[in-house]
């Protein structure tokens, strides 16, 4: 909690912090978290929030319960500093009825004091000091204590230039001593002035002599003081009887500004760290996605970290580790516990917010070498010692870590009563993990119900460790490996595998194989899911299509029949009128000619109907011709004839595309000469992920990668996007969001819901 507590700004923040337990209690946990969550997003994403430095008030409060006591001048100035950070708060909460629930209801409940806190600021300056206007009375003091000041100062400068002009003053300023103001006199001089000497020179050479005819004077200025000390405590007694009237609320404020503080700490935390609040499984599961060792992140970059994925619950209560040393394994052990431990403290932790743990009862470990001298204890004696004590305490809810189970002893004694131990702790219901190098255990976990192996992956061709987690397999120790890589003779290391025996040596095969089987699995995985994705974009730009060409295709129909209708009831109207004009002019030669010109007329009409097809057959574009794209705004020019595969390159929104004939149709327009300009060619049938990550590159870098990705995705079908740029500081989440807001083929855009990756992602809805 010390790294949490360095970003607390008052005391009892920090003991906020300190005093964080492990939570059971489902409700009261969400509601820690959900907290946190709010105070991240504010401080994030909202004005400043006013939580400053301020002091702790408690000494103050206690002194002024005390009837006829009063506070110091600088004691309210700390206290009024608090006093507007309250009213800040309360002022910031109420401004925002919509937002951060939970912590509105907190913050709410501050009392403010704007009585006080104008009583304070009329009594007492930024200095510290009480103002002259405080009351009349100090006002008419100070008044008189000035004048009379003045008056003493003005005789004692006559008298002081004139002892100088007689040459017994041995300077010719004024001196202050003992509070009063004197002339420097020559001792030798001393009978030359009445009065009384205040004070003398280390040397002796000089006598300070307040005079006579002022004494009076300057003991009127002190009665004043004395008047002006006494109005003053009575000027505090009173703001202290204030205080003193509502340090019952300001208490309650004090803590509930704690409380504020503790929740900016830790979302603070969550910041620097990227951290997610995990959430709480409904069964006893644990399940981590991406989880990083927060003092890990804390020394180094979030890209050395190597994440961690693992599942533990179900039929499955325990983890067997396994793998070389240096490998990861008490680091992944250690990722495990401290996760968990943070979790049900409160805090967000390093990895994916699917992550989560189920509310253990309590987590035990036995991690490290607890060996001492003085209390007679080997390494093997403390490990032991631990995991009695495990054993007593551990129920089902618990969550146990094993490290190098078994070790420190004889391996064969060490592995037997590992697996004794590893037994208990399984039918018990535990949730363990254990890490060893012994090889009788990964058989164990192998065939024993309930345990199942894992192993730190390893790079078989470099012999270095990779700290990537695999489930399902165990780990060879490479220890014949390593030793031969570290230099010791390839004889040697023949020799002690020898020794080792053949059994010892299949099993390290048999690790190999399945190490060499589940890394070329992965892969296959991995270009299996980008090759779904590409598929089911694809699919859903046919079937777009699809649905484009029938509702195109039905609004065709229905026009033809509109327009044949037309023709129809024009021609019965003209076959009407040239049959009446006929009978009223007797079949005159002209009358029947001009008849026969307009039944012609109309006869064009219905056959240039009845002959309305949009063909798209390649004999009818040539370089040139300007066309409609199927499903697509605009006209493109064609640029060269079909290939062999019936595809046309059209220029096409300043880029080349090659589109099938049969989605293009011929439009009248004036032929123009092609652009000379160097444009990019694409294909209709480009594979493109539905999802592009920024991470690493600089903003240039970025936008000219979003450019190139949105064209593609577009020209594949896909009409929603992710683009992936992290959270970090998030400028270049800012700086995209700014370009996607003025390209043309952008219809939206979001960030991530939780489930989609939150702000680290910006999901992108295209036209």
């Amino acid at each position: 909690m010390a790294k949490v507590s360095e970003f607390t700004v008052s005391v009892m923040g920090k003991e906020q912090i300190d005093s964080l337990h492990s939570l059971t209690d489902g409700e009261c946990l969400k509601r820690e978290l959900g907290q946190v969550s709010e105070m991240k997003n504010l401080l994030e994403y909202d004005d400043p929030f006013p939580l400053d430095e301020f002091a702790d008030l408690r000494p103050f409060l206690k002194r002024a319960e005390i009837i006829g006591s009063f506070l110091q001048p600088e004691e309210f100035i700390v206290l009024n500093r608090f006093l507007i950070i309250s009213s800040d708060i309360f002022k910031y909460f109420s401004e925002r009825p919509d937002k951060y629930d939970l912590l509105r209801k907190m913050a709410l409940k501050i009392s403010p004091q704007p009585l006080l806190e104008k009583s304070i600021a009329r009594v007492i300056d930024s200095h510290g000091q009480v103002k002259d206007k405080a009351s009349d009375t100090l006002s008419r003091i100070r008044q008189s204590m000035n004048r009379t000041t003045s008056r003493v100062r003005r005789r004692l400068e006559t008298i002081l230039q004139s002892s100088v002009s007689k040459g017994v003053a041995q300077q010719d300023t004024l001196a202050f001593r003992e509070g009063r103001l004197v002339i420097p006199l020559k001792e030798s001089q001393r009978g030359r002035l009445k009065g009384v000497v205040v004070d003398q020179s280390a040397s002796g050479a000089t006598l300070f002599i307040e005079p006579l005819e002022v004494l009076e004077m300057n003991n009127e200025i002190r009665r004043l003081k004395v008047q002006e000390r006494q109005e003053i405590e009575k000027i505090l007694k009173s703001l202290t009887d204030m205080v003193r009237e509502n340090r019952s609320d300001i208490q309650d404020n004090l803590e509930i500004l704690g409380q504020l503080d503790g929740y900016a700490a830790r979302a603070k935390f969550s910041i620097q760290i990227e951290g997610n609040p995990a959430q709480i499984s409904e069964d006893t599961s644990l399940e981590i996605k991406g989880g990083r060792h927060p003092l890990l992140l804390l020394r180094t970059s979030e890209e050395d970290v190597i994440p961690l994925t693992l599942h533990l619950g179900g039929e499955t209560r325990t983890l067997v580790i396994t793998g070389p040393n240096a490998g990861g394994k008490t680091v992944a052990l250690k990722t495990v516990g401290l996760l968990a431990l943070m979790h049900q403290h409160g805090l967000h932790i390093p990895a994916d917010e699917t992550t989560s743990f189920p509310l253990f009862s309590q987590i035990f470990a036995d991690i490290g070498d607890q060996q001492s001298i003085e209390q007679d204890l080997s390494t093997f004696s403390s490990h032991i010692g631990n995991i009695k004590t495990i054993l007593e305490n551990a129920d089902g809810i618990s969550l146990i870590l094993l490290d190098e189970i078994g070790s420190a002893t004889d391996p064969a004694e060490g592995a037997a009563l590992a697996e004794v131990i590893l037994k208990n702790l399984t039918r018990r219901g535990c949730l363990s993990i254990a890490t060893t190098h012994m090889g009788t255990l990964k058989v164990f976990a192998h065939e024993e119900p309930g345990v199942e192996n894992s192993s730190m992956a390893f790079d078989q061709k470099t012999l270095k460790p990779t700290y990537r987690f695999q489930m399902g397999i165990p780990g060879s120790s490479y220890a014949f490996e390593i030793a031969e890589r570290l230099g010791l003779s390839s004889k040697m290391v023949t020799e002690a595998k020898d020794l080792a025996g053949k059994e010892r040596g299949k099993l390290d095969r048999l690790i190999l194989h399945l190490e060499e089987n589940l890394q070329r699995t992965q892969g296959l995985l991995k270009e299996s899911e980008i090759k779904e994705s590409q598929l089911s974009g694809l699919v859903k730009l046919y079937r777009n299509k699809i649905d484009d060409l029938q509702k195109s295709s039905d609004e065709k129909k229905q026009k033809i029949i509109r327009e044949a209708e037309e023709v129809l009831q024009e021609a019965n109207t003209v076959i009407e009128r040239v049959v009446r004009e006929i009978r009223e002019s007797q079949a005159g030669r002209d009358s029947i000619r001009m008849a026969k010109d307009i039944l012609k007329t109309q006869r064009k009409k219905i056959e240039a109907l009845s002959g309305k097809k949009e063909k798209t057959d390649d004999r009818f574009f040539q370089q040139g011709d300007w066309v409609k794209w199927e499903g697509h705004k605009g006209k493109g020019e064609v640029v060269s004839k079909p290939d062999k595969s019936g595809r046309v390159l059209v220029q096409w929104d300043g880029v080349k595309l090659r589109i099938p004939v049969q989605e293009l149709t011929s439009t009248q327009e004036s032929k123009k000469k092609p652009s000379s300009g160097r444009l990019t060619i694409y294909s209709t049938d480009r594979q493109v992920n539905n999802e592009i990550d920024l991470r690493g590159l600089t903003v240039e870098e970025a936008i000219e990668t979003v450019e190139r990705y949105i064209s593609d995705a577009i020209l594949t079908g896909l009409t929603q996007v992710g683009i992936i740029h992290g959270k970090g500081t998030g400028v270049l989440r800012r700086e995209v969001g700014n370009y996607l807001k003025n390209h043309r083929l952008v219809k939206s855009q979001r960030l991530g819901n939780w489930n989609e990756g939150d702000t680290g992602i910006t999901i992108v809805e295209l036209k």
